[in-house]
């Protein structure tokens, strides 16, 4: 659907990532997971609406996001917790 965006999330030394939740710019929590963040380097693609975000994951720190339609942005994790916020 190239009204949306894709958001691409890696964790890296992820034993510390227990929950990860997204929220709206208004604060709404419109996603969340807890189901891969155990397997080791999970990458997860998730759809989203354009607009500004933020993701919040237990042990990291939080960081905040755009998404644009039809593109992707990727948000890594290092083994320090902290998230690097690319575009394509």
């Amino acid at each position: 659907d190239d009204n949306m965006g894709t958001l691409i999330v890696e964790i890296r030394d992820n034993a510390k990532a227990s929950v990860l939740n997204i929220y709206t710019e208004e604060g709404s929590l419109i996603y969340t997971n807890t189901e891969y963040l155990y397997q080791n380097d999970p990458r997860l693609s998730i759809p989203l609406n354009p607009g500004n975000y933020r993701i919040s994951t237990y042990g990291y720190s939080d960081c905040t996001f755009q998404i644009q339609a039809g593109h992707t942005t990727r948000i890594d994790y290092d083994q320090h917790g902290n998230g690097v916020v690319t575009y394509d």
